[in-house]
């Protein structure tokens, strides 16, 4: 279940403790249950009376705690079990024989586990997730437990939002989860839900890389970022030569790329899937290495020695915002970044309120990324990239499933960035409007580079590589 599901949205005295406090409280609760003697029955249901005073006060029923506790079910089942397995002195009941060293010890099961999950779920409800977050901060938690916290939430939220939409797309389908029979289509669609879960952490984990991140968590500690690295006076933004790549299975993903792109240029890579495109974006800031071929930005070799300067300098944005959207709230997403390459304090500040801005997002900072529309959440994305000030931006299908008014407002954004741009598109017409200049990639070629209208006016060249425009679409 994940933490967004578990929040219950009020503003009731409880709700409005620092979570700090609320994150005591319910530690010290557990432990005083836990350290009931279980004989103790008085104590057991004065406890209860007490977690429903605090239902009361905080104005949740009852029976919304109810629905969510089901998740101790398996412990019920043991603590009922345990009257007729246990050993020792028995006495009947109702003619039933019982044990009762086993009644005793279901009873422990089932009094202490019920009010230890009544506990977490009344801290749950009455808490958002970001705050509890910021309540373990606060409590001087380490920070790199913290960052673990912060990522098991958001990947709980993704792996339930994937399980949903597999849900549905079985129910159109004509298959009822709730039957027993479809119990083997069920365990399917679990692996089906691992495999996609794990592929999602590698490309958020990629995501990360790409803005800085070396496994390693700021410290809170220093105020300025790293001076930048002197870079060659007149040197393209991007030079590729000769760039091959294949990937550990044996797949050759590029057979020799040549791409040089001046500063402030605007450049659309086009191609049809599986040219290599998103291969050679990843090379760019040495998210991906190992091929043969040289790469330089600004006249900076991509190596290993001034990979922290490269990722600064290139920033990617990925085809699919929740790929880069892993923190509690926009605001720290957007802060990831720049905080990786040693911003701090106000600094800090004032780049993430810049970023926003920049994207028209800045009202949505203290919002989870999950509850904003999908073009919200790909126009957050680009600032998470802004707010690391790169000199270039690659930008993976920004316009992939957008509608049309997100698809204008997005591209309004990115004609107002004095960058050099380097769009990876299968969008034509949108890479007519953003990008002077295309150059078309397939089979890990270059087999085309020149002004987009007179790319897209040659439909010889288009059809050969299984791009067309939209139809109806225009050049005149």
């Amino acid at each position: 279940m994940s933490s967004g599901v578990l929040h219950r949205a009020g503003d009731s005295p409880v709700h409005r403790l620092p979570p700090q406090v609320k994150i005591v409280a319910a530690v010290v609760a557990v432990l005083c249950v836990v350290a009931t003697p279980r004989e103790a029955f008085w104590a057991f249901g004065g406890y209860l009376l007490a977690i429903t005073a605090v239902w009361f006060v905080a104005r949740i029923p009852p029976t919304w705690f109810a629905a969510r506790a089901v998740i101790e079910l398996p412990f019920v089942v043991l603590a009922l079990v345990l009257p007729f397995t246990g050993h020792g002195p028995t006495t009947d009941v109702l003619g039933v024989p019982l044990s009762v060293e086993g009644a005793l010890a279901g009873w422990n099961i089932l009094a202490k586990g019920t009010l230890g999950v009544l506990v977490s779920l009344t801290l749950a409800a009455t808490t958002a997730p970001q705050d509890l977050l910021l309540g373990l901060q606060r409590l001087r938690l380490p920070s790199v437990l913290v960052t673990i916290a912060t990522l098991m939430l958001r990947y709980a939220d993704v792996v339930v939002a994937e399980a949903k939409r597999m849900r549905v797309a079985r129910i159109s389908r004509g298959d009822d989860p709730r039957f027993l029979w479809q119990l083997g289509a069920t365990a399917r669609g679990v692996g089906s839900l691992f495999i996609r879960s794990y592929e999602r952490g590698e490309r958020v984990h990629l995501a990360m890389v790409s803005r800085g991140w070396t496994g390693r968590l700021p410290d809170g500690r220093g105020s300025a970022a790293v001076e930048p690295v002197r870079v060659t006076p007149g040197a393209p933004a991007l030079l590729v030569e000769r760039l091959a790549f294949a990937y550990p299975d044996g797949h050759q993903a590029l057979f020799g790329v040549d791409l040089r792109v001046e500063p402030g240029e605007r450049v659309a890579l086009l191609g049809p899937n599986g040219a290599g495109k998103t291969t050679l974006v990843l090379h760019l800031n040495g998210v991906l290495g190992g091929g043969q071929g040289r790469i330089e930005v600004a006249g900076l070799p991509v190596a290993k020695a001034h990979l922290r300067e490269i990722r600064r300098r290139v920033g990617v944005v990925f085809q699919d915002p929740d790929d880069q959207l892993f923190l509690p709230t926009a605001r720290q997403d957007v802060a990831f970044g720049p905080a990786n390459f040693g911003l701090r304090g106000a600094e800090l500040d004032d780049r993430v309120a810049r970023a926003l801005d920049a994207v028209g997002m800045a009202e949505v900072a203290d919002r989870s990324p999950l509850h904003l529309s999908g073009g919200q959440r790909r126009r957050v994305a680009l600032a998470t990239v802004l707010a690391c000030d790169p000199e270039i931006l690659v930008l993976d299908e920004p316009s992939a499933n957008l509608e049309p008014v997100a698809r204008r407002e997005l591209a309004e954004v990115l004609l107002g960035l004095e960058r050099t741009m380097l769009m990876v598109t299968h969008d034509l017409p949108y890479a007519l409007q953003l990008c002077p200049r295309s150059v078309l990639v397939d089979g890990g070629v270059v087999v085309a580079d020149g002004p987009t209208r007179e790319l897209l006016a040659d439909t010889g060249l288009l059809a050969r590589h299984r791009l067309e425009l939209p139809f109806g679409f225009r050049l005149d």
